[in-house]
């Protein structure tokens, strides 16, 4: 059958095929380009909506458009591909091991595709680095760094480039359902231990003061996330623990379940008031103790 086609009897000549490819492929670009810039300005237009939803859905948008770039090119290219592949095959072996790297990035973001591991907005914690999720595309993913330690929650100003094959090796934390209220942990190590029954009241009355106005926001915030998430979470009561370090000194371990923002704030207070008040116990012990050293002198 094939042999009866006689090729010069076309109604068009063969030779013009590339040019029809390239003039598609352009087109293709143009009309997605323009609706790539119709979608942008309509989600740039809904003031009501937050800005880092705006971020996800430009996010998404760019990926979508690029995808579909990417399909169109590939089914209007798909002869002149499958030849070139035939005749390169051995290439394209070289170029597979060459671009391992970037193979894994796209696996990586088909993984956190598929996974749903995150999205732009999300608070995420990869390795030792922790941030908000700011873009991501088929290759890296963007985080707008935190500190660590006491400053887990405040932004450091500076952006994290992170190649998505690390999704494949690395654990990955989202820390976005404790987004707005966490458990906020920290410890204060005292030099000197005070009377541990008087000094672990006091310490629980401090706690309670800078947390009482706090207190029914967080109850309802983490009600809230036990019923989003159909997780159960610790009490949002705080707590407060007496520990000794490696070195022997005695540690107030204070645990609050608080706005993330206010964190360090609430730390701060806290720290302040439990060692004013330590010294001032100890003032008093001390002022208690030297009368006695005198009525034992004079005797």
């Amino acid at each position: 059958m094939l042999d009866a086609l006689d090729l010069q009897h076309l109604p068009f000549n063969l030779a013009l095929l590339p040019h029809l490819d390239l003039l598609a492929s352009l087109l293709l670009f143009v009309v997605l380009w323009i609706a790539r810039k119709i979608v942008v300005g309509v989600i740039r237009a809904r003031a009501e909506v937050p800005s880092h939803d705006q971020r996800r859905l430009l996010a998404s948008s760019r990926n979508v458009f690029l995808f579909l770039l990417l399909v169109g090119l590939v089914l209007i290219w798909a002869p002149q591909l499958r030849t070139f592949a035939l005749s390169l095959t051995a290439v394209a072996v070289a170029i597979v091991v060459a671009t391992k790297e970037l193979i894994l990035c796209l696996s990586g973001s088909v993984l956190r595709a598929t996974s749903r591991a995150f999205s732009v907005g999300d608070w995420i914690e990869i390795g030792d680095i922790r941030g908000e999720v700011t873009d991501h595309t088929l290759l890296a993913t963007t985080l707008q760094e935190f500190g660590s330690g006491p400053h887990a929650y405040m932004p450091t100003g500076r952006n994290v480039v992170l190649p998505n094959s690390m999704l494949l090796t690395t654990p990955l934390r989202n820390h976005t359902t404790l987004r707005e209220h966490t458990y906020h942990s920290f410890a204060i190590t005292l030099d000197k231990s005070p009377e541990i029954a008087p000094a672990l009241k006091k310490a629980q009355e401090i706690v309670q003061h800078h947390y009482a106005p706090l207190f029914e926001r967080a109850r309802q915030e983490n009600a809230a996330v036990e019923h989003r998430t159909r997780t159960n979470l610790p009490d949002p009561d705080p707590v407060v623990r007496f520990r000794t370090s490696d070195l022997g000194k005695l540690r107030v371990e204070v645990t609050v379940f608080c706005p993330s923002q206010s964190a360090d704030t609430i730390e701060s207070e806290i720290t302040s008031d439990i060692l004013a008040s330590f010294q001032s116990m100890e003032a008093d012990r001390i002022n208690e103790d030297k009368p006695e050293k005198k009525n034992a002198e004079v005797g």
